[in-house]
């Protein structure tokens, strides 16, 4: 007599596959207790986190491009000893993507060797630093021999995760509404809001986070500084203009794009960087060159300048002030005497170390001669951790990341035309803004940058969209291509 079968599959061979998983990350979390109170939470999520991105390769994506950057600013050891939380979902989500493979083993491409060599180059000179017997070299390593291998993980990992337009439209609607959150924090931090500011002092770490009472702060949210801060919200701002200036209405509807950018060019704004008063007109300008937007573009610049003159005249009077105040070693002049203060900085610190740190660095640590610790200049920091080599290295990846935002947001069309366009933007202008501030190795921008530009060149690869029509509205001309059927 033949057996009947009704083709339901028996959930053993299942079980037997969830069931050992199960237990060894119970085992792990409890274990986990001994090195953070916090372990068995953490181990937790970054099981549930795994299981996400292997079932969807795009959690990744979202995760490195929208949550880690939002995360960097986070001080060491809140979860790991010695690790951000931010480096700990990146490299979670990096070697999920790497096993689960979502698209096969896909060659290098040029920016992948160009970002690839300046990790390698990163991590040689650490290692060499640390054969030379530099002191304090855990931290260095973590903090100056990883940071390009970081850098390299944030942008292998989110291309590689995002296959299609849907993929990237649901990254850049992260990337949009998460900044809110950061740049909300900024905004309570100025408004001094009860317990703001202490728990930004307690989670950020030391840096130059406004006090709890100080009056008229410059803000810098859940950063150290204010440079870290506007170099994370310069993502978010730049693509939400360039989206309203196309009419887009594929990855938000208009009023929610009107938001993210109210909040953020506040959040901005109160920072108080003059450099960035410069950098997202820029950017904004040439990516609206790009998608051909470029007179709706300056009519709306005009329109934010006025608006935010007429709302932050204080915050941006005090600073103007400040600027204009000579301090000690500047005098009153064209310039700034924050940038007349750096050019002392220069003169007196750095450049005499010049000609010494040309060949290899010299690492992390500054020699006792050095009276001012921070360079104030990515051309220098580069200099003086690797030597020309490690410089040539970081210009070589840009570049190459450059050429590949110029190619795709040429070819394509639509909503990864306006994203490679905002990468293209803000790259062309960073050779001006490193001039006065170290933006590729302090956390907030470059994780920004990186995780996005993933995200978004990732387009430059495949054969066309799958995604037939926007989520809101109607499609603008343009933004919804033409399904093709492969053989």
């Amino acid at each position: 007599m033949s057996t009947l079968h009704t083709g339901t599959a028996s959930p053993a061979p299942a079980l037997w596959r969830v069931l050992p998983l199960t237990l060894a990350v119970a085992v792990v979390a409890g274990l986990s207790i001994v090195v953070t109170p916090v372990g068995p939470v953490a181990v937790a999520g970054a099981a549930l986190l795994a299981l996400a991105v292997w079932r969807r390769p795009v959690v990744a994506a979202v995760v490195v491009a929208a949550v880690v950057p939002a995360l960097s600013g986070l001080g060491r050891g809140l979860v790991i000893p010695g690790l951000k939380i931010s480096e700990v979902l990146l490299l979670g989500c990096a070697v999920v993507v790497f096993l689960r493979r979502p698209e096969g083993w896909r060659r290098f491409s040029a920016t992948d060797a160009g970002l690839g060599l300046f990790a390698v180059a990163g991590i040689g000179f650490g290692i060499y630093h640390q054969l030379r017997g530099v002191e304090g070299y855990p931290d260095m390593l973590l903090r100056a021999g990883l940071l390009p291998a970081f850098l390299f993980a944030t942008w292998w990992t989110a291309s590689r995760a995002v296959r299609n337009r849907e993929d990237l439209v649901l990254v850049l609607r992260w990337v949009l509404g998460l900044s809110l959150l950061p740049a909300l924090v900024g905004l309570a931090q100025y408004a001094d809001v009860p317990g703001v500011r202490e728990v930004l002092l307690v989670t950020v770490g030391e840096g130059l986070l406004p006090l709890p009472g100080e009056i008229n702060p410059r803000v810098t949210g859940p950063f150290t500084i204010a440079h870290s801060f506007g170099g994370y919200l310069i993502v978010p701002v730049v693509l939400a203009t360039v989206l309203l200036l196309r009419g887009d209405r594929t990855v938000l509807r208009r009023w929610q794009l009107l938001t993210v950018l109210a909040v953020d060019v506040a959040a901005l704004v109160l920072a108080v960087t003059v450099t960035f008063f410069f950098w997202v007109p820029f950017a904004v300008l040439v990516a609206a060159a790009v998608v051909r937007r470029l007179g709706r573009a300056i009519l709306l610049l005009a329109v934010l300048a006025a608006v935010v003159g007429a709302l932050f005249s204080t915050a941006l009077d005090a600073r103007m002030e400040e600027q204009t105040t000579p301090a000690a070693g500047t005098t009153e002049g064209l310039l700034p005497q924050t940038v007349q203060y750096r050019m002392l900085v220069w003169e007196r610190d750095y450049l005499p170390l010049l000609s010494r740190a040309a060949g290899v660095g010299i690492g992390i640590d500054t020699p006792s001669s050095v009276q001012f610790d921070s360079t104030e200049n990515q051309y220098l920091t580069l200099v003086l951790r690797g030597g020309v080599g490690l410089l040539l290295a970081a210009v070589v990846g840009l570049v190459a990341l450059g050429a590949r935002a110029r190619r795709t947001a040429r070819s394509r069309d639509g909503t990864e035309s306006a994203a490679a366009a905002t990468v293209l933007g803000i790259l062309l202008f960073l050779p001006f803004a490193a001039l006065i501030w170290p933006y590729l190795t302090n956390a907030g921008f470059p994780q920004s940058l990186l995780g996005f530009a993933g995200a978004a060149l990732a387009a430059d690869r495949w054969r066309r969209a799958t995604f037939t029509g926007p989520r809101y509205g109607r499609p603008v001309p343009g933004s919804v291509p033409e399904v093709t059927r492969s053989g």
